[in-house]
């Protein structure tokens, strides 16, 4: 009988079932969604142990290795949200090797999803400019790498009147070694249901921006 969930687990669950699932329905595929969840919910494992399954499972499932680093982000987020750490957890070895060791692991969903919970913890409204300039602190002297990844955000005015064409179109310009230019997309196209702006969709957004979209959704609790 498996282990039922947590109210803080809820949102990685749904998340992860609908990345998937999404993906899955877009490639002609059957979804691994078990397996993958079998890695990502197990709280009893070393978090470098439960990255190694989880890359062994995406192996064994190249047709989705294009959602990896996302699921790494939920791992991580599950990690960090709904299991204990004392206080000072950051400040410990075990920490320091898990960062040391995952440096160039995950995608900047995991800021989004973070915001997410962070917002629904303190009942604050989620918009576009308060991700920008009260979670990411871009306007910060320290905080000058978040300016770069999210200029795209910040220097189109009208991106959250924008449709999906236009969003394409101003994707097409950000750099290619930037972070955000595959998560563009979804991600404004999420700002835009949170701050109810209902996005015409179409036909336009790729197996990956699909997915991604609905999961943050899903993870959002839409």
């Amino acid at each position: 009988m498996k282990r039922p969930l947590s109210q803080d687990e809820i949102p990685v669950y749904e998340a992860t079932e609908v990345l998937l699932t999404s993906y899955a329905s877009r490639i002609n595929k059957p979804s691994p969604f078990e397996a993958v969840w079998e890695v990502i919910g197990d709280s009893s494992g070393e978090f470098l142990d439960r990255v190694e399954g989880l890359d062994a499972c995406l192996a064994q499932n190249p047709d989705f290795q294009e959602l990896e680093e996302v699921l790494f982000d939920l791992l991580l987020v599950k990690f960090l949200s709904t299991e204990n750490r004392p206080d000072d957890y950051f400040d410990t070895p075990e920490w320091e090797q898990i960062e040391n060791k995952t440096i160039d692991r995950g995608t900047e969903l995991l800021n989004l999803f973070l915001y997410i919970s962070e917002s629904i913890d303190t009942d604050v409204d989620i918009s576009l400019d308060d991700f920008l300039q009260e979670f990411l602190l871009i306007e910060e002297t320290e905080f000058q790498d978040e300016l770069r990844i999210y200029e795209s955000f910040i220097v189109n005015e009208d991106i959250l009147d924008a449709e999906i064409s236009d969003l394409k179109e101003i994707q097409e310009g950000i750099q290619e070694d930037n972070p955000i230019k595959s998560l563009f997309v979804p991600m404004v196209l999420f700002f835009q249901v949170a701050e109810e702006i209902e996005p015409e969709l179409g036909n336009s957004l790729t197996p990956f921006e699909d997915a991604v979209y609905h999961s943050v959704l899903a993870f959002y609790g839409e």
